[in-house]
Formats: structure tokens, C-alpha cells, sequence
């Protein structure tokens, strides 16, 4: 009967947009090319009203995704709904090659300075049309460091400016997740219809339910937007030191006066993966 009761409201849903949505919603197959190492991405445009949401592989990668997702959008003041239809929409709900297993990128994030990385064919939406372009991605060992990897991006600080990347995504500084998503459009994704994809799957799925934090929350946001970007952590001469909520390892070191190699080094990271509760040595 809930199965029911959740294929009609999504049928429901569905009619409801047939006349005022006609928008492609794209998702991602990877397929391999003549290159051994390299992958391409092709997306497919299938119209809103006729997407049937690939129930099966939709519902498997929420269930799997859902709870944590609850977890690391509570710690860091983001939309849980944003990030899991982010997720269902960059990984072509959990079946492209690159959110597969042994890759585990959800959200399409780039590697940068060495990291563990595979090299995919994308295309991105510049001055007016799509352009194929060949990127390095990073590379995961599960669906929970993709999504702190995620949150952590949103969450990052401009070094030049000292302004918030994505402050316009936080829950602190919108009034719905609606404005999180045409934040998003234009910063995090090229795609013009991107807010408008991530609104149509949040709201097919129900997803603003895990935008509320479960119960057994043990942790959850503290500090304010403007404490965030204002606070400066003193370690005072402390050798160790908490990770919190919005922090990178580059922060640390800086706050603490070493390199990020060093820091690295202290503490025996071979990655540039934090956890919110981690003792550094600093």
C-alpha cells in the first residue's frame, strides 16, 4: 500500500508538471572509448513529463545514500534534499561509470594536485552550447567520502576573497531549498535547466523529508554563516586540534602555521579527507 500510495503521488506529480514543465532532464551514461583509460559521459534528454524516474535504480541509490546524506547536510548547514537529487542527477541515479564502484563519485567533483583521479569526457555548457571537454575526477572509497567530499566543497572559502563559494546553498542563507538550487545553477553546474532538474527530482521523491534530522542526530550544525567566515581558529599552542563542521586540512595547516604536507605528515594522511570529530596533531 506505501508503494502504491508513493507511485501515485508521484504520477501525480508527474501530471501536474506535463504542462508546465517541458524541460530535458539529462543523466549520465558512461560508455567506454578507443582509449584504454579514458571514459565518456553521454547524456541522454528525456522529457519530464514522460520520465518515468528509473524507479528501481532511483529508489536502491536513495535508500543507500538517504541517511548519511541526513547526517552530512545537518553537520553543515546544506539541504539534504539538494544533495541526494544532486546525486540521483550527476550519477544518472548511482549507474555511471564514475559513480560506480570503484570510483564512488557522486557529484561529478574534479581532482586537483595529484589527486586519485579517472579521466572522463564531459560536456559542459559554455557561451551557449554544449562542449565536449576531457577532465580528471576524483576517485573515492565509498558513497560516504563523495559526500563529505561534497559538503566540504560547498562549504569551502574563496583564499582570495576570504568569501564563501556556495554560501548561497546553506540554510542559514536561504529560506528554502528552492534557493539553494538556482544557487547552484551557473556556480556548481553549467547546465542553465540545472535548478529546475534538482527541483523536479526533490520534489517527485519527497526528499525535503530528510531535510529534517533524524532523531538519533548525534551531531549537527553549530556555528553560524557569519561565525564560519569570521572565526579564526586559535590553537594556542595546542598540539591537537578538533575538526568541525566546514573545515579543510588546507585551513588547518594555515591556522596553525604549517605546511599541508606537514600536517599530512603528522597524521599519517595519504588524502586530503577529513571527518567532523577528527584529532589532528598540529
Amino acid at each position: 500500500m506505501e508503494y502504491k500510495t508513493r507511485m501515485e503521488k508521484r504520477s501525480a506529480i508527474q501530471k501536474q508538471h506535463k504542462k508546465e514543465i517541458r524541460m530535458a532532464v539529462s543523466f549520465v551514461g558512461a560508455t567506454l572509448v578507443s582509449t584504454p583509460t579514458v571514459l565518456t559521459i553521454s547524456p541522454q534528454q528525456i522529457l519530464a513529463d514522460e520520465y518515468q524516474m528509473s524507479t528501481n535504480s532511483a529508489d536502491i541509490l536513495i535508500g543507500q545514500i538517504a541517511g548519511s546524506a541526513q547526517e552530512i547536510a545537518a553537520a553543515n548547514d546544506l539541504y539534504a534534499s539538494v544533495m541526494i537529487a544532486q546525486a540521483l542527477l550527476e550519477s544518472g541515479n548511482g549507474q555511471s561509470l564514475l559513480a560506480s564502484a570503484p570510483n564512488y563519485n557522486l557529484f561529478g567533483i574534479k581532482a586537483y594536485d595529484g589527486q586519485s583521479s579517472i579521466w572522463l569526457s564531459t560536456q559542459e555548457y559554455l557561451n551557449g552550447q554544449w562542449v565536449t571537454m576531457n577532465e580528471p575526477f576524483r576517485v573515492y572509497n565509498s558513497y560516504w567520502e563523495s559526500m563529505q567530499d561534497h559538503a566540504a566543497v560547498l562549504k569551502s572559502i574563496n583564499y582570495t576573497t576570504g568569501q564563501a563559494n556556495y554560501g548561497g546553498t546553506w540554510k542559514s542563507q536561504t529560506s528554502s531549498f528552492y534557493d539553494a538550487t538556482a544557487y547552484l545553477t551557473g556556480r556548481y553546474a553549467t547546465d542553465p535547466s540545472y535548478a529546475q532538474k534538482l527541483n523536479y527530482l526533490i520534489e517527485v521523491y519527497g526528499l525535503t523529508q530528510y531535510d529534517i534530522p533524524s532523531a538519533t542526530e548525534s551531531y549537527s550544525y553549530q556555528a553560524t554563516s557569519s561565525e564560519a567566515s569570521e572565526t579564526v581558529v586559535a590553537f594556542s599552542g595546542s598540539s591537537t586540534y578538533t575538526v568541525v563542521a566546514g573545515d579543510t586540512l588546507w585551513d588547518i595547516a594555515q591556522n596553525a602555521g604549517i605546511s599541508l604536507d606537514q600536517l599530512m605528515a603528522n597524521n599519517g594522511l595519504t588524502t586530503d579527507l577529513i571527518t567532523i570529530g577528527q584529532q589532528l596533531i598540529v
